[in-house]
């Protein structure tokens, strides 16, 4: 790999916001509108899965358009809630702003739908730092496929192996290094062995820095 880091790719969920809850609220809120059981160990199931691929597990085959309905319905009721509710994780502003102002490029890359993203970029002020906003939505192949972070990376206009990303998810480490990039993985109170497999695991990123971004090189 290259020897020097020239931008960052962030994660949006478990990175830079938590709306887990967010997320939660709003399938109870679809599901019981559709009439359709749902419950917190399906939501803990499925959390993280596109939607496509949920509503089948969930509750069989459906059309097309069906789930598509039904999807879109869902995600109105998550910029309501993220819009009333979100707020950053510890660390990420600050970190944002410091490689704002150390020269780093930035971009957001998530499996998130794109109009969730606006959202949260909206409520958070996020445009003052990212330079580019990737929705998985966009890409051929969803994590650990690297497809979103090359995205990001061409948008941003350098090369994978100047860029290092900022990941919560064994998934999302994989897609980095999949994608010839390096990658800090925010563990929380998690131990992981897919995690570990990062340059560097930490609780939260009050312990990141721009120094400790140098020094990964």
């Amino acid at each position: 790999m290259a020897n020097q880091i020239r931008a960052v790719i962030w994660d949006l969920d478990g990175v830079i916001i938590d709306s887990a809850e967010e997320h939660r609220l709003s399938w109870y809120r679809m599901a019981n509108e559709a009439g359709l059981p749902f419950s917190d160990e399906q939501f803990a199931a499925t959390f993280g899965m596109r939607n496509d691929r949920i509503f089948p597990l969930l509750w069989g085959e459906m059309p097309a358009e069906r789930i598509k309905e039904l999807s879109d319905l869902k995600e109105t009721y998550y910029r309501e809630f993220a819009r009333e509710r979100v707020r950053p994780l510890p660390g990420a502003i600050e970190l944002l702003t410091a490689l704002r102002d150390a020269g780093y490029a930035q971009a957001l890359a998530s499996s998130t739908p794109i109009k969730n993203i606006e959202v949260i970029s909206e409520t958070l002020g996020l445009q003052k730092y990212l330079s580019a906003l990737v929705s998985g939505e966009t890409v051929p192949h969803g994590k650990p496929a690297p497809d979103v972070f090359l995205k990001a990376a061409a948008e941003l206009g350098i090369e994978p192996a100047y860029c290092l990303v900022i990941e919560d998810a064994v998934a999302g480490v994989e897609a980095a290094h999949a994608g010839g990039m390096r990658c800090i993985a925010v563990a929380g109170d998690r131990d992981l062995p897919g995690l570990r497999a990062a340059e560097l695991m930490v609780k939260d990123l009050t312990q990141v820095n721009v120094e400790t971004i140098r020094n990964l090189a």
